[in-house]
């Protein structure tokens, strides 16, 4: 089994593969390792909340979510015939302070077997201030052999 290079890894996470990143706006900033990944998401009036000037939670908790599945599908070997694709099974989310500009996320694969994949979220500001930060479970969907 190979490991992916770092050109196939960021042509997994374009942006264009997922229409939802580009109805919010979400880019990719690092992809430097399997199981490792910085996502962005810019500040805009449209993803406000009812307190001016602040992102909504859900804008944030799809960042999150949507960052760990990122860290998930670097996991994928270049060989491996049996990936069908992934789901999330479990997200939660903790908000530490108002988001009011970019919020940047990075997920790190905490744990991993061939069908579930446990990963961790930190979300900051480009200052590294601790925005929110989240837990999710993802299930890996294998084809038979």
């Amino acid at each position: 089994m190979t490991t992916p290079s770092e050109e196939v890894l960021r042509a997994r996470l374009e942006p264009s593969a997922v229409a939802f990143w580009g109805t919010l706006g979400i880019t990719t900033d690092t992809v430097d390792r399997v199981g490792h990944v910085i996502l962005a998401l810019p500040w805009r009036k449209d993803l406000e909340t009812r307190r001016p000037g602040v992102m909504h939670g859900g804008a944030v908790a799809s960042l999150i979510d949507t960052a760990a599945g990122a860290a998930v599908l670097t996991l994928r070997e270049d060989d491996d015939t049996t990936w069908a694709g992934i789901a999330t099974l479990d997200l939660n989310v903790s908000y530490l302070n108002p988001v009011m500009t970019e919020a940047v996320a990075e997920a790190t694969v905490l744990r991993s077997s061939r069908t579930v994949v446990f990963v961790g979220v930190d979300v900051r500001d480009r200052e590294g201030t601790l925005l929110a930060v989240g837990r999710c479970t993802y299930a890996i969907a294998r084809k038979s052999s």
